[in-house]
């Protein structure tokens, strides 16, 4: 989830307030009041999809079907599903025809599958999206307009990519640049952490992490949290318990994606909870786990709010482990549980002067000049971007790869840019293309 809030996103206080006030309740609903919110949702996304979306107007008339056909959630299963290559060549079909009226906004993923996409976000999903932030948050005791630190390289990629903070006072919240946190800088960012005394702190599982293990390695005792929130990437029980000793705090971990159709946020018991009036989540070709107590699904997930670009069955790409059978969490929230998010599993890059890199923002830079991207680190020094370009890839544009890794890498990595075509992208023995691979052995 990658979107920046700021101070245009509270210009519609009315509906911020109101949907506050419903999500409050949703959270503590009995099952089958929940699952009765989530079908009136979905009624309204699938009319609107059905009489407004390109897409899915020729969908319904080919299948046969009616918004009619669609009232329950088990109703979904007579659409087929959406991967996300469809979504990319053919995104302008996704765009409601009415798409004025609600005021969309125009997001670029990550990229983080290789493949970064152009998402249109309402009004509504964009006040969804801050609303779900702010009652998981909530769960920690976060308060709204209590301070908070957050590390998010692609804050910085527009501007100075070299800057290692920013202070942002309208809304309380310390930025940090993750492409910039080394052994070198980590002095640097206790002391801003001592300044602004921030009682959260957000960011990637693994950039967390590392910057817990800066933190032990240079000593520095004196920073706590009242919770960390992990979002972007699998939390490993290493990654947990290093931040939880380093920051001594509880760490509450998330999922989700741009796409907003799919959250699961974790509660202060440790429970996962799917976020029912959120999205629905469904599990694809369900398997049972080793233990045999649990079964592992493809995640696959359908808006409830988006009205200009709702994804109706939409494969995120992940594998979740959930329980055979429903599950009650001791925190009395009724939004049903899984037991852990498995994820993609792309290799950390750490570059000769000590930065982290997982998620590489060049792929948010590039947009649709971009059809794949894919980073061999080759040994700690040398990294290899293979790029296959897109229509709109000009000459130019491999100096200009070159020129933004290196800012992104530092001095010291010997950043090589080879354009390649699809059929030459490195596949691991599953056939998944991962977006990263490194052959160096990381201390970590």
């Amino acid at each position: 989830m990658g979107i920046d809030f700021s101070i245009k996103n509270f210009f519609y206080p009315a509906g911020i307030y109101r949907l506050k006030q419903t999500l409050d309740k949703t959270q503590w609903l009995p099952r089958g009041e929940l699952l009765e919110y989530q079908e009136q949702r979905l009624a309204v996304i699938v009319n609107q999809a059905c009489n407004h979306i390109p897409y899915y107007r020729r969908l319904f008339k080919e299948l046969g079907v009616t918004p009619a056909d669609i009232r329950h959630v088990n109703d979904l299963k007579k659409l087929p599903l959406l991967s996300k290559s469809t979504v990319c060549e053919r995104n302008a079909d996704f765009i409601a025809d009415n798409a004025k009226r609600y005021h969309p906004v125009v997001y670029t993923t990550s990229g983080t599958s290789g493949v970064p996409m152009q998402i249109h976000l309402d009004r509504d999903s964009r006040i969804l999206e801050f609303i779900y932030y702010w009652r998981h948050w909530g769960w920690a005791g976060y308060r709204l307009g209590d301070r908070f630190a957050e590390l998010r390289g692609s804050f910085f990629m527009h501007g100075n990519n070299d800057a290692l903070l920013l202070w942002q006072p309208y809304v309380r919240r310390l930025m940090l640049n993750n492409s910039q946190i080394s052994s070198s800088r980590v002095k640097e960012v206790a002391g801003a952490l001592r300044k602004y005394r921030p009682k959260f702190l957000k960011g990637m599982a693994s950039i967390l992490y590392f910057l817990a293990l800066h933190f032990k390695q240079a000593e520095v005792t004196d920073i706590s949290f009242q919770a960390v929130f992990s979002n972007g990437e699998v939390l490993t029980p290493q990654y947990r318990a290093m931040i939880e000793q380093v920051f001594d705090c509880p760490v509450l971990d998330s999922y989700g994606h741009m796409e907003s159709a799919v959250a699961i946020s974790q509660c202060m018991e440790g429970g996962y909870h799917i976020n029912s009036d959120y999205g629905i989540l469904e599990f694809e070709d369900p398997r049972p786990s080793e233990n045999g107590a649990t079964m592992v699904g493809r995640a696959v997930g359908t808006s409830l709010y988006n009205h200009v670009m709702p994804f109706i069955r939409y494969e995120v790409g992940d594998d979740i482990e959930f329980f055979a059978e429903d599950k009650t969490c001791p925190c009395g929230r009724t939004l049903p549980l899984v037991k852990v998010i498995h994820g993609r599993s792309d290799d950390m890059i750490i570059t000769p002067d000590g930065r982290v890199v997982i998620t590489l923002y060049v792929l948010m830079k590039f947009g649709a000049k971009l059809r794949f991207a894919q980073f061999i680190h080759e040994s700690p020094a040398v990294l290899h971007v293979n790029v296959v370009p897109g229509e709109m890839w000009a000459d130019g544009d491999n100096d200009e790869m070159l020129r933004y890794m290196k800012e992104l890498t530092g001095k010291e990595m010997d950043v090589r840019v080879h354009r390649i075509t699809r059929d030459d992208l490195i596949t691991d023995p599953s056939g998944k293309t991962r977006t990263v691979i490194s052959y160096v052995k990381q201390q970590v």
